[in-house]
Parts: C-alpha cells; structure tokens; sequence
C-alpha cells in the first residue's frame, strides 16, 4: 500500500480498490453459518450503511455499539460503520453481564445493534436508546433486523467518510489482567496503519486463506484477521469459538496458509494431541500466535510434534500490534521485529535508552497507536504524546529481534535484587514433567519477596517439589530460585490466554493467611 496519497488512506478506499479489482472473490467464509461475504458485497454493503448511518444523522465521533458474536453480519457492520466515518465500538459477548451493562453506558451510543437470542436488549435499559436487533444479511432480499433497514438504500451510491483521520473510528475493550475491562479509543488513522503494517509484517497476499477463531472484538482479531486480509486481497475463514477437534479438519477443509491463535489453543493441542503433521498440511505456512508469550520449550515441542512452524507476534492494546516474526525471519523465545511504522524505545528507570542486550521498559509511540482510554464514567483520557509506557520489560538483540523478560508489575524484587519471574517460567517448563509454571513474589520478613513457584505436572508424572528446586538449582542463580512449590491442577488466565499472576499471589496469601 505504498505511495498511498494522505487522503486516500481510508477504509472507504481501500474497499472500493478491492471491490472494482475482484468484486466476486471471497473475503469472509463464516464457518459456523456456512455463508460468504465477497469483496463487491462487502463494497455495497458499506455503501448502504453509510447511507443508513447519515439518514439517522449518526455523523463523525458519534457511536454504534453491536453487540454479537462473530458472524457475517458482525463483519460487515465493522467494516461498514468504519468506512462511513462513524465510530464502531464492540465489546465480548461472553463478558460478565454486570460489566457489558457499564460498557452501555460508558459508551452512550447513538444506536445499538444486537445479536438476537443472546438475552442482551435488557443490558440497554435506561440509556434512551431503544436497542435495533443486527438482523440477518440475505443478497437477495428479505433480510431482517438493521440489514432490512438497509434494503431502501442504493448498494451502488458511494458517499465520502465523514471523518476526518484524526476522529475516533473503533471502541473496543480489553480485560488485561484487571478485574475490569478498559475502554480504548483509536482514530481512523491509527486503524489505517495497524491494517497496513499487519498485512507487511504477516506477508500476506491474495492467495492466503487466514483461519481464525478469536472474538473480532479484540483488536489482535480485528487487526490480522480481518484488516491485514482486507489490505491484501486474502480470504478470512472465521469461527465463533475453538474447537481442538475440528481445527485442523478447517485448515484441511479451507486449504488455511496462515492459522491465527494464542498459546493456551497451542498448548491444548500438546496436552491432547491431534493426528495431524506438517506434511498433511503443506498448503500451511504457520501458526501465529499472539496475545501472550510463548515459552521456548512449548514452542520447540510443538514444531518438533507437529512439524508446523509457530511465528510470534506481540502487541497491546494501547500501541496496536508492535512485533512479529517474518516467516522467513524468526527467532524461538523472541516477539520478532518492530513492525513498520513502530517508534519502539526499551527505555531505564531515569527514561534513557538501554544498550544492545539490556533490558528496558518498552515505550511505544506512532501512527498505530491509540488515542486513549474511555473511561467508565464517559470521561476520554488521551495517552501522553511522548510515547506510551506498556509495563513491558523487554531486550533486543543483535539480529534487531527483541525479548519480552518480564512485566514491571511483576518484577520480583529479592533482598533489593530484581528477579524476572518468565526467566524462572522458562526454566521450570524445561522439566520434562511439567506442563506448564508459574513464578511469583511472596512477602517475606527479611528479603521482602521470596521466589515461589506454581506447577501444573504432566499427566501420570510423579512430581515432588524437591525434584523441581534441583532441577531450578541447576540452571538459576541462588536467589532466583523458587523456595517453596506448589502443584495445582492449572494456571489462572483471562480471556486473552494471558497469565493472571495477581491471581497467583492472592492465593498464595489466601492459603497462608497473609495480609
């Protein structure tokens, strides 16, 4: 998408280039539904509720909020509110009732969109706003709810955005490891280059069949699994959830070239192996996995298992996707590269840039970031224009990839010395008993934290926490290693597959009656 003129940069653009260039070739294969959405339908469909949008009066920075499950209808919305210049905000579903009724209200939309049969209309009470059902999209007439409203329109009128780069095109929430989930405000602007730079860093083109089966409200989703193959003219096979056992029969099924996942769905497939390999498969160039990191030993005991490459990439919320590897280019244990348009710095405590090598903490600033946060009372707080700080600790290396060591919040701080609680994780996870581990800091009277360990053993392994410090004594330091063990059956995550150590820590205080 190089060479691209400033005003030309819209979503409207880029759905008009696709649709005139191959207006009959799949865009979304909704598997759940067994329908298609091709690129000319998605085209005429942005254009009616552009059209739908204005008729209503719903202009620049004014909200929709839809509340669905993935599904054609969820996509073309999306994509067709973004197009008109409006702002698109979408929550999960499966979120808890209580915090999607606060997401209503914080969002204060001009009109909202249901999925029907999910119980949601009553979450919409008190906000004066009756709440329109999403309906079902039908080519050829008689579709039902908001898309029967946007059979008056004319498919073919092409109206301009009413947005400017610099207004506010997606609303999306992430949990993180917090008990409530954050609102997060990103511009047209900053939606146009996440497309862009994911669509670059994933090297993707029109033959690629990208499989994936994430919520679309996550921004990770929205970013690779639907913006990247938009940008490149690929395909998108989307389901509503995971299945262990039927994912490899929809790669076989939709000759998938890349599979996007996390590494909890990775792990599930080395906890119950699946008779599948590489070879089977050799229309798929990778999986990629985002979200959290993975371990190296996981990584490696996958692609030994399954003899399919695992690319990683990373990114938050507040910065958009900010690493990833190349198909040709990756590195085990490493998030990849920054990717195009990425102002990454891994910066000291006094805010000066680390060495080669060193840690830092990674502040992120350019054009993909987010604006800010929406607040639950309504209030906008913009992030501040010298960068945003993620809380990550991280190092580059030589070959320009970089390191994820920790999170500051989750530093270990023993007798004054900082201990990375992933370095521990990586070296519990290369006993060949445990599945998977966690390290945390517990009060301690005299070092003020001491190193524990939570450990989740293979199946049928006879592990004792003996045989796990000296297996931890072999390859950490002293003060690195856990004191004390505690076996449990799994390890507490979010929705995202992100590791809850605060979960971790309030357990080990709950158990032993520590303030």
């Amino acid at each position: 998408m190089g060479g691209i003129a400033e005003n030309e940069k819209t979503i409207r653009s880029v759905l008009s280039a696709q649709a005139a260039r191959m207006p009959d070739k799949v865009f979304v294969h909704a598997i759940d539904q067994a329908r298609d959405l091709t690129y000319g339908q998605l085209w005429r469909l942005g254009n009616r509720i552009a059209q739908a949008l204005a008729a209503r009066g719903i202009g620049a920075n004014d909200r929709v909020l839809m509340l669905s499950e993935n599904s054609i209808e969820f996509v073309a919305v999306f994509l067709g509110v973004v197009r008109a210049g409006a702002t698109i905000a979408t929550a999960n579903v499966e979120m808890n009732r209580a915090h999607l009724a606060e997401i209503v209200r914080a969002v204060a939309p001009r009109l909202i969109l249901c999925q029907e049969g999910l119980g949601l209309e009553e979450l919409c009470a008190g906000t004066g706003v009756e709440p329109l059902a999403l309906g079902e999209w039908r080519e050829a007439g008689g579709s039902t709810g908001f898309f029967a409203e946007l059979e008056r329109f004319d498919a073919e009128a092409d109206i301009e955005p009413v947005c400017r780069p610099n207004d506010f095109a997606v609303i999306f929430y992430t949990s993180g490891t917090e008990a409530k989930p954050k609102g997060v405000l990103q511009t047209h602007w900053a939606v146009w280059h996440n497309f862009d730079a994911v669509a670059d860093a994933v090297e993707l083109d029109e033959d690629d069949r990208v499989l994936d089966c994430r919520s679309y409200t996550w921004l990770s989703a929205q970013n690779m699994s639907l913006g990247a193959p938009l940008f490149r003219g690929a395909t998108v096979c989307m389901a509503k959830h995971f299945s262990r056992s039927r994912y490899f029969d929809w790669v076989k099924a939709y000759r998938i070239t890349m599979g996007v996942s996390v590494p909890t769905i990775l792990n599930m497939f080395l906890n119950e192996p699946v008779p599948v390999h590489g070879r089977d498969v050799t229309h798929l160039r990778f999986l990629m996995t985002s979200s959290a990191p993975m371990l190296p030993e996981q990584w490696r005991r996958f692609e030994d298992t399954y003899g399919i490459l695992v690319c990683q990439s990373a990114g938050c919320s507040e910065g958009g996707l900010m690493c990833s590897h190349r198909g040709t280019r990756r590195r085990i244990g490493t998030i990849g590269e920054p990717l195009k348009y990425q102002e990454i710095r891994l910066l000291d405590p006094k805010g000066n840039e680390v060495p080669r090598g060193e840690a830092g903490e990674m502040v992120v600033s350019g054009p993909m970031r987010s604006w800010g946060y929406l607040h639950w009372d309504g209030r906008m707080e913009k992030l501040p224009d010298s960068g945003h700080r993620t809380g990550d600790l991280a190092a580059m290396d030589e070959h320009g990839h970089i390191r994820i060591v920790g999170r500051l919040k989750d530093q270990i701080i023993r007798g004054g010395v900082n201990v990375s609680p992933v370095e521990v994780d990586n070296v519990l996870a290369e006993h060949p008993d445990i599945e998977e581990a966690a390290a945390v800091g517990v009060p301690h009277q005299i070092y003020g934290e001491e190193v524990v360990a939570y450990v989740v053993p293979r199946d049928g392994a006879r592990l004792t926490a003996d045989s796990v410090r000296a297996h931890c004594a072999v390859k950490l330091a002293f003060f690195k290693q856990p004191k004390e063990v505690f076996f449990t059956d799994s390890l507490p995550r979010n929705e995202r597959g992100k590791l809850d150590r605060k979960s971790l820590a309030a357990r080990w205080k709950r158990d032993h009656n520590a303030a």
